[in-house]
């Protein structure tokens, strides 16, 4: 699932009327989403994802699913000169920062995404032409 580009390039910030503030908060209490999120420093597949967190390729694909409804895991497209183009995963966010108020819970999550757009930019062996 994409999100909305509103967000790309930026902070943001979640709060209680938010539902991506619950998703956010459940993906980060699962195991297999951290251990997702850790691994993920450099974009990824889904099959290398599986095998670099050593878990069932069908898990992986619901844990992706899942983080990717978050500010929390940026997609991409793998571009392969022969046509076979993959979906790939990198972490979404560099820093976050919870804040407890009066007026509630307030995740603010430091994107990487413009950083990630540009590197695509530099994929070696892809041509416009």
């Amino acid at each position: 699932m994409k999100r909305d580009p509103s967000r790309v390039g930026g902070p943001t910030t979640l709060t209680e009327a938010d539902d991506a503030l619950d998703a956010a908060f459940d993906a980060l209490s699962d195991p297999d989403c951290r251990r997702i999120l850790a691994a993920v420093d450099e974009p990824m597949t889904t099959s290398e994802i599986a095998d670099d967190c050593d878990i069932a390729l069908s898990t992986a694909y619901r844990k992706v699913e899942r983080l990717s409804e978050t500010p929390l895991l940026a997609e991409g497209i793998r571009f392969d000169p022969d046509g076979d183009h993959a979906a790939e995963y990198s972490r979404g966010v560099t820093d976050a920062t919870v804040e407890l108020s009066d007026a509630g819970v307030r995740l603010t999550v430091e994107s990487s995404e413009a950083e990630a757009s540009m590197a695509a930019f530099d994929a070696p062996g892809v041509s416009a032409d």
